[in-house]
């Protein structure tokens, strides 16, 4: 078949017109490999192969195009790939492409999602092992990024944060407010050894909150109780709330 003309097209992409009225798409490469610029022709020989390698640059293209808006791993690329109904050796052979051009790495993704998520999304080292660990990640390279991770930067983080809690908490006194922060935390990921530690330098008895849900709950028990039962409702309420303190 002989090549009339080429169209350019965005992404390395050229539309070929062919002199039976039909039109194919080729990655620019496959025009460099087969030498069709200058011969002009395609044979029918030359068809499957030309097929096959130009689904693969383009399915190679597709990748790149993938991982550059987002550092990505290898299970996250195989399941981007796999989506696109690419078989699993051409899948292999992209990302095997990637790795040697060093576009792939996993210990570099690995340092780049702990700072991540420590950082912005506040996450201690137990969550992201975890979430690290169900991407396929090599569990040996988990373990060692993690604890080379500065853990100064996880416990001032996680020092932080527990202030912010406490600052803003508004309902709850010491003993339950510790025992919310101490699952809070653990549920994000962090030791409970450090949440304890950190816990026991701060001072959780308010005593502004205390005195606020006092009258909160006055205000609502009054009408309802006798002094003497409204005093022992009030009390009751508050230590529920884990407020050590009596009036």
């Amino acid at each position: 078949m002989k090549i009339l003309r080429y169209k350019k097209l965005s992404s390395n992409k050229y539309k070929v017109f062919l002199d039976d009225g039909s039109n194919i798409t080729l990655h620019e490469n496959i025009i460099i490999k087969y030498n069709l610029l200058i011969t002009k022709n395609i044979e029918q020989s030359q068809i499957e192969d030309i097929i096959k390698d130009n689904n693969y640059y383009l399915m190679y293209d597709l990748a790149l195009k993938y991982i550059s808006t987002k550092m990505r791993c290898e299970s996250e690329l195989k399941k981007f790939l796999t989506k696109k109904n690419i078989d699993s050796t051409e899948v292999n052979l992209i990302i095997n492409k990637l790795k040697e051009n060093g576009l792939i790495n996993e210990r570099l993704y690995v340092k780049s999602f702990i700072s991540d998520k420590v950082r912005l999304s506040n996450y201690g080292p137990n969550k992201i092992r975890n979430e690290l660990l169900n991407l396929n990640i090599d569990k040996d390279i988990v373990k060692e990024e993690l604890l080379n991770y500065p853990k100064e930067e996880i416990i001032n983080n996680l020092d932080k944060l527990i202030n912010k809690k406490i600052k803003t908490n508004r309902n709850y006194g010491g003993t339950i407010l510790k025992q919310k922060i101490i699952s809070e935390f653990l549920n994000k990921g962090y030791e409970k050894e450090d949440i304890i530690k950190i816990l026991n330098t701060k001072d959780l008895n308010d005593d502004n909150l205390y005195e606020k849900e006092y009258k909160k709950l006055y205000n609502k028990y009054s009408k309802k109780y006798s002094e003497e039962q409204l005093e022992y409702i009030i009390k009751q309420k508050l230590y529920q709330k884990g407020f050590k303190k009596m009036q």
